[in-house]
């Protein structure tokens, strides 16, 4: 059959590509609402009353449709799935080249009249991305028609941002799925590093005091139930600590922001005077970075508030080189041994944290002088 040559329509010209433009990659949008996109412009570009993108399917020998413009709803649901050898779509896949044909296979083995009257030719486009067949791309026009060469070129583009898109949302999914396991690996190691500890030891004294009770020794008996007691306290602040931690997010301003607002809410709720000072160029910082320390800082004001006495506090953030420092200082009653970890679990959560990230956590403190803490992190 000798089909007419085809050239695209007149309201939209071959130079018009780029007046048209391409539809923005958005890794938050559906991808099938990013397909339609591209579908809208080359048919705008062409004259095509409709249009469909066909992937491979990685388990069966079909394609599926992941987006269609311009096709009777029943028809877009039929043609959900076809044979990986089905018409024009099948040569294209299979030979890698522009193919096209008339309607007359498709109305054939399809419902309704579209194919019939509507439509009268059909082009196929192959989909590769770095030399892997992916999918392909259909065109449907109201005559049959053959593609010029001053087209397929264009077609080529179209095909390989198309091929570009797909694999972008398939790194993005990989992406999510690698991000939800390491949430889920960082919270078993939370659990393991805080919440199983302070249970297995309370599960050796209990054993221990069992021993103390049926010897009658009142003094292990009593070291023990302080034993227990100090390790269900540190478990239950264990349990409140991931809590907080995953429910809490970075504020979306950055940690200045996050630590400005952290210290109005303890002025609010204490009396003590409270001092930021930070540099006036704000750090840059990686969102886990961010993150673990704002988490170290608020837990060493928080401990200012429930436990110093103190009447002056101050957070200040300096730079040294290629070393950001966080300080955080109180005159309060300070701490006896604050290098021991025994009563103080909330330290130990402090420098695992500041460990996550590469930093350093040095506490200085005594019986009535006060105390300060620095976080430094060393920066690019």
């Amino acid at each position: 059959m000798n089909h007419p040559h085809f050239h695209p329509a007149a309201h939209a010209p071959l130079a018009g590509m780029p007046e048209f433009g391409m539809p923005p990659i958005e890794p938050d949008k559906p991808l099938e609402a990013l397909l339609e996109g591209f579908l809208d412009t080359i048919m705008r570009m062409t004259g095509a009353l409709g249009g469909a993108i066909r992937l491979v399917s990685g388990t069966d020998p079909e394609l599926y449709l992941g987006a269609s413009r311009g096709l009777p709803a029943e028809l877009s649901q039929k043609e959900s799935r076809v044979g990986i050898a089905c018409g024009v779509c099948g040569e294209a896949v299979q030979e890698g080249r522009v193919h096209y044909s008339d309607s007359a296979y498709c109305a054939e083995r399809t419902p309704g009249t579209f194919f019939s009257t509507s439509c009268r030719g059909v082009v196929a486009v192959p989909l590769d991305f770095r030399g892997q067949r992916i999918g392909v791309f259909n065109l449907f026009f109201g005559e049959a028609r053959t593609i010029g060469p001053e087209v397929t070129p264009l077609l080529g583009s179209y095909a390989e941002l198309i091929g570009l898109t797909l694999e972008n949302a398939r790194l993005m999914r990989e992406n999510q799925r690698m991000n939800l396991l390491a949430e889920r690996q960082a919270i078993a190691n939370e659990i393991h590093d805080s919440l199983s500890q302070n249970l297995f030891y309370g599960r050796l004294r209990m054993s221990v005091l069992g021993e103390a009770l049926r010897t009658g020794d009142q003094a292990l008996t009593e070291r023990c139930l302080d034993d227990i007691g100090e390790a269900l306290d540190s478990g239950q602040k264990a349990v409140r600590e991931l809590i907080t931690h995953f429910r809490s997010q970075m504020d979306p301003l950055g940690l200045h922001h996050a630590l400005q607002m952290l210290i109005d809410s303890l002025k609010a709720r204490s009396s003590i005077s409270f001092e930021f000072v930070h540099p006036s160029i704000h750090p840059e910082l990686t969102l886990e970075q961010e993150l673990q320390v704002f988490h170290v800082l608020r837990e060493a004001l928080n401990n200012v508030v429930l436990h110093s006495q103190a009447t002056q506090a101050r957070l200040a953030v300096t730079r040294e080189g290629s070393l950001l420092l966080f300080e955080v200082t109180d005159n309060g009653l300070g701490m006896a041994d604050p290098a021991s970890p025994a009563g103080h679990y909330g330290l130990t959560i402090m420098q695992e944290r500041a460990r996550r990230i590469g930093a350093s956590l040095d506490i200085h403190s005594a019986a009535g002088v006060g105390t300060r803490i620095v976080l430094t992190l060393q920066t690019a």
